[in-house]
């Protein structure tokens, strides 16, 4: 009989799955959307919201890409990690906010309302989706930190650790 809820192992994908795609969409449509000036090597015109990003992007295309799998990679581990009400509340804002940086681009670079509201309908369909494949019967984090053989408070540290780059990122203006 199939279980309705996936393997312990499986459920960080799935809970992963929406904010990851809307992160990748944001960045690949943030690249998109960078002129001709940029694109000609004028590093300097760069047209981006983030003002952390935006240093990236000033750097070179390389360095906003490196950004972005590193910001990925930490969401992606915090989620895996945190209790499942966290895991659930960090992806949810890492979705709005991607889904806002999309749709920003859509709308006004791209003058589309109409992809947006597709954006939109489609983004509800995967947060849906995979909430329901990815949520435990239990509430518990998808990694088992018992399986490290370290102390529990270990977890937290490497929590906290992880939760200091975003931090800097997007809530301290600089």
């Amino acid at each position: 009989m199939h279980s309705p809820t996936p393997d312990r192992t499986l459920r960080p994908l799935w809970l992963v799955l929406p904010p990851a795609l809307l992160c990748m969409l944001d960045f690949g449509i943030t690249l998109y959307g960078q002129s001709a000036s940029y694109w000609s090597g004028n590093y300097g015109a760069v047209n981006e919201l983030s003002p952390s990003f935006a240093r990236y992007l000033t750097i070179h295309p390389l360095a906003f890409v490196g950004a972005g799998v590193l910001w990925i990679a930490l969401f992606s581990t915090l989620i895996a990690l945190l209790p499942e009400i966290l895991a659930l509340t960090v992806s949810i804002a890492v979705v709005i906010g991607h889904m806002g940086g999309t749709a920003t681009w859509l709308a006004y670079r791209f003058n589309n309302y109409q992809a947006c509201n597709a954006l939109f309908l489609v983004t509800a369909f995967v947060v849906v989706l995979s909430f329901k494949r990815g949520q435990s019967n239990d509430g518990s984090s998808a990694f088992d930190w018992k399986r490290t053989g370290l102390p529990a408070w270990t977890r937290w540290a490497v929590v906290a650790a992880l939760i200091a780059l975003p931090i800097w990122w997007f809530l301290i203006p600089h």
